[in-house]
């Protein structure tokens, strides 16, 4: 089994609901089109140091895993790192599994870690953390709003 492979099993698992009535209040909560919102922050390893390497302050913008179905929705960047991501809201369709094992897989390949949750408590968590979307490292995606669920 590969590496990916494996991640890609850990992450359908997690994200697996605890019961029937989960599943069922999480299918009654979920977004009119179908689609799964991933919120994923990305940890600021830079102070870290590993087999004389440094870690890194987000996920470089162009490793971002995309896929067709897939698109971001907004958008953090790291302070002082105009090409670096600190967080990213991913609308995806299809392929969770294949979106979450891809997501870890692109942090753990520059030395840093994906924190990547779903559902409504994640979304709060968001709300509360990026409360103004006009922030300057808030940078949301052209075309999209809160409103485009």
């Amino acid at each position: 089994m590969t590496r990916t492979e494996l991640v890609r099993r850990l992450a359908e698992h997690a994200t697996r609901p605890l019961s029937e009535h989960a599943r069922l209040a999480a299918s009654a909560v979920a977004t009119p089109t179908g689609a799964t919102d991933l919120f994923v922050w990305f940890e600021d390893t830079s102070e870290r140091r590993r087999d004389g390497r440094r870690g890194i302050a987000g996920l470089p913008e162009s490793l971002l895993p995309y896929a067709p179905g897939t698109r971001v929705a907004a958008r953090v960047y790291a302070e002082g790192h105009p090409h670096l991501l600190a967080a990213v809201w991913i609308r995806t369709r299809d392929g969770l599994g294949e979106r979450i094992a891809a997501l870890y897989t692109a942090a753990l390949s520059v030395g840093t870690v994906a924190w990547i949750g779903t559902g409504e408590q994640y979304e709060r968590a968001w709300s509360e953390l990026y409360p103004n979307p006009q922030a300057a490292a808030l940078q949301p995606v052209p075309g999209t709003t809160r409103s485009d669920r």
